[in-house]
This record gives structure tokens, C-alpha cells and sequence, in this order.
């Protein structure tokens, strides 16, 4: 690992345990070890590291969503793969879960490119989908409209549900994990055949 990607690393560490209200990128090269110098040499701002940050959750969703591509998986193992892939994200970049109004009012960049990569998801998720009603395995008489609304709350309950779930007292991640489950499965559950 270089520097650089060291300072990611660190920063992520930093803010999942920390938050980012709190957290200065002198905290985060005093974690490292390294001068604030140093970090600033790599990242001139905060809002810098923190749109890295980013850009490596999408790079690690665009991994996972690559392996739905293959689609020679039943639709409800696809949807367990989806379930643990997006959740071990959440997990990883929970910072940015717990925060993302904040965080896109603070960095319209990051706003802007969840704004393309929703885009980008719902096109693939249609395609998907058809495929899979195609298969049997998906209700084929889904209005694209209401299908589009289906793909829209999916986003909502992925990239909303960690602040739910904190907000409504939830603490312990096996039980994370399992609410997290139910709540897909509840989503997906009138769509299956």
C-alpha cells in the first residue's frame, strides 16, 4: 500500500469509529503517524479524502454488481448475494450510510455521482429483472414505471437503512445484519413468483 492509500485506509478507520463532525485530517495523520504535512501533500482538504472514500464504495459496489451479471444464479440466491455483498458495504463505509445527506450537501461532487451511479443501477436493475421474469422467477407483469419505483426504494432501504436501524435502537451486528435481510426480503417478497 502506498501513502496514499494508506491515508484512505486510516481516514475510513477514523471516521467509521469517530464520525466526521469530529475528525481532523491532523486526528487522522496523527493515527498514521505521519505528519499533517504529509497527509496534506496527498489530500489538500478533508472533502478530498473524503471523495476518495467514495469513489472506492462505487468501485466496490461496480465489483459486486458485476458478479449479477453472470446471472447463472436462481433469482432468490442472486437476491442473498445481493443481501450480503450491499451489507458488508454498509458495514465498511458506514460513515458515509450514517451521514449521506450531510456528506453530499458538503461535497455536491459525491451528490452528483451517487445521482449517475443511481442512474447507471436502475438501467442494469430493469435488465436484470426482465431477465429474470423471463425465467419465471419475477413477476412479468410489472409496469416499467412501478418496476423503476421498486428499484428506487431498493436504494432507499441500502444506502438509508443503517441510520433507521441506528435510529431505532438497533446496536448488535448479528442482529444488524438480519434486519437488514428482513428488510429486502419485505421488498422484494411481491415481486417473486
Amino acid at each position: 500500500m502506498n501513502t496514499k492509500e494508506k491515508i484512505v485506509a486510516a481516514a475510513l478507520d477514523v471516521y467509521n469509529r469517530e464520525g466526521i463532525r469530529t475528525v481532523t485530517t491532523r486526528q487522522i495523520a496523527r493515527e498514521m503517524g505521519i505528519s499533517a504535512g504529509n497527509l496534506h501533500y496527498h489530500f489538500k482538504h478533508t472533502e478530498d479524502i473524503i471523495f476518495t472514500i467514495f469513489g472506492q464504495l462505487q468501485r466496490d459496489y461496480d465489483e459486486m454488481v458485476a458478479l449479477f451479471d453472470k446471472k447463472d444464479l436462481v433469482l432468490r440466491e442472486l437476491l442473498q448475494e445481493f443481501i450480503n455483498g450491499s451489507y458488508r458495504l454498509i458495514n465498511k463505509y458506514r460513515f458515509i450510510f450514517v451521514n449521506f445527506v450531510e456528506v453530499c450537501a458538503w461535497i455536491p461532487a459525491i451528490g452528483e455521482s451517487y445521482r449517475d451511479l443511481v442512474m447507471r443501477r436502475e438501467e442494469q436493475f430493469v435488465s436484470l429483472f426482465r431477465y429474470y421474469a423471463e425465467l419465471g422467477m419475477f413477476r412479468q407483469d410489472i409496469p416499467i414505471a412501478i418496476l423503476k419505483g421498486f428499484i428506487r426504494q431498493i436504494f432507499i432501504i441500502s444506502d438509508f437503512w443503517y441510520s433507521s436501524f441506528a435510529v431505532l435502537g438497533g446496536r448488535c451486528q448479528s442482529d444488524a445484519l438480519e434486519d437488514y435481510r428482513q428488510t429486502i426480503e419485505v421488498a422484494f417478497y411481491p415481486y417473486l413468483t
